[in-house]
């Protein structure tokens, strides 16, 4: 019995002593002896440069295959003063146009060997705030905002520093001069798709907008107004309203202008909760959508035709990144962020790239298009 537990006990040492070199962490110069190269060659493969040629990046995932190397990104970060890491944050992950901005952001980073951090403020300035903390005491490389409602005006300046920051969707209807943004021309699209309306007839038209102190809401309103001027028909002050771009505001704005002794013909929602509230308020009171009453809205959801009525929408492109973005990946940070997410017909092509480290005023459009359904008539 003694002899066996010695002979165990030496057998456990002898494992434990395996374990703990298996456990320990290889260097990048182990991977340049096994390779070969140098320390520069190993370091210039794993970040994808070009002048490594085919048969030393073979031999280089060999060695690391071999070893079962990892880079430690930690050590990296630090000699780099970069972490490889963007972080996004939006105001509900609820919405399923937010979603999509998460998931084509992830993959893009991804494909750029950057890790993401995501926040979902839950339409909060004080969870955002917390958020934007969070990601300037990691270091993060940049940060893609889409502020909440009551902190569109707020700048993350004063938290971040000197961290890249690019609006996406929403944005401050006072520039900040020290970002960029991405997204639609809110002005154009919410005109063109007014202009639908007045085409099938419609001239009695109510509108449930967002807070104007959003620059996307307010441009969003302009172009509604810019539409019924155009056909000289003056604005009934009484059928705009301002909602929280949710399911409960949508809900209780169209209440008030399908109970008034003169209701609309057709209501346009800027945003894709607030029409889904519209819709149904109209089919609380018990109209016929589109027979009595047309719906438009704002951004469109994967699952909108299984609703009765279908509704229409303009849909802004939300996840895929155009041919043209690859080669701008290893550039810069900025580039990486304006490049996030955006789902487009095949047909669209996304325009440049935001290039500068901070781009005053500089604004990347990308192509919207209405998705026509069976939630309008004239």
């Amino acid at each position: 019995m003694l002899l066996q537990h010695d002979f165990k006990g030496q057998s456990g040492a002898a494992l434990r002593s395996k374990e703990k070199k298996d456990r320990r962490h290889i260097t990048i110069r182990e991977v340049a002896k096994a390779a070969g190269a140098s320390v520069a060659t190993i370091s210039a493969a794993l970040n994808n440069s070009d002048y490594v040629s085919a048969e030393m990046r073979g031999r280089i995932q060999d060695a690391i295959k071999q070893l079962k190397y990892r880079p430690n990104d930690l050590a990296r970060g630090l000699r780099l003063q970069k972490t490889h890491s963007i972080a996004i944050i939006v105001p509900d992950l609820s919405n399923n146009f937010y979603v999509d901005v998460v998931r084509g952001a992830k993959d893009y980073s991804a494909s750029a060997n950057y890790t993401i951090l995501i926040g979902d403020s839950r339409e909060s300035w004080e969870e955002e705030r917390n958020y934007l903390d969070s990601f300037h005491r990691r270091r993060v490389d940049g940060v893609v905002r889409v502020p909440a409602m009551d902190a569109v005006a707020k700048k993350a300046t004063p938290i971040l520093g000197n961290i890249p920051v690019v609006y996406a969707d929403r944005y401050p209807a006072v520039r900040d001069s020290s970002v960029g943004r991405v997204g639609v021309d809110n002005a154009l699209a919410a005109d063109n798709a007014t202009r639908y309306l007045l085409s099938l007839g419609h001239r009695m038209i109510g509108i449930i907008s967002g807070d104007t102190s959003s620059g996307t809401s307010a441009d969003r309103l302009k172009g509604f107004l810019h539409a019924l001027s155009s056909v000289k028909i003056r604005p009934d002050r009484s059928m705009i309203h301002t909602g929280n771009n949710d399911m409960e505001s949508g809900h209780q704005h169209a209440m008030q202008l399908l109970t008034r002794a003169r209701r609309p013909t057709a209501i346009f929602c800027t945003n894709n909760m607030m029409a889904l509230g519209a819709l149904a308020a109209i089919q609380e009171i018990g109209l016929a959508c589109p027979e009595e009453i047309s719906l438009l809205g704002f951004d469109d959801f994967y699952w909108s035709t299984l609703l009765r009525p279908r509704l229409t929408v303009v849909r802004q492109p939300a996840r895929e990144v155009g041919p043209e973005c690859s080669s701008t990946t290893s550039r810069a940070v900025p580039a990486l962020l304006a490049l996030f997410c955006w789902r487009r017909n095949s047909s669209c092509a996304i325009p440049a790239v935001l290039q500068s480290r901070t781009i005053p005023n500089q604004r990347t459009l990308i192509d919207f298009r209405p998705v026509l359904r069976a939630a309008m008539t004239g």
